[in-house]
């Protein structure tokens, strides 16, 4: 799984499939895989605890060809 600190960004770009551990501050971390979220845009704070998702965190998720049908 890739960690993505969201104290240092303002967005992240995920590929669908991927296993992420988003990382807040003071260590927080929560891990989620992108399995039914595909070629979107999302607001982390609509499935990360509030604790850890900043206000306005965005999470790209781009297709994966190795999920093509």
């Amino acid at each position: 799984a890739r960690v993505v600190d969201v104290t240092n960004t303002k967005y992240a770009n995920i590929t669908y499939g991927e296993t992420v551990v988003f990382q807040g501050a003071g260590g927080q971390k929560f891990a989620w895989t992108f399995n039914g979220l595909d070629a979107r845009s999302w607001e982390l704070a609509k499935f990360a605890p509030a604790s850890l998702a900043g206000e306005g965190y965005r999470v790209y998720v781009s297709k994966n060809p190795l999920y093509r049908r």
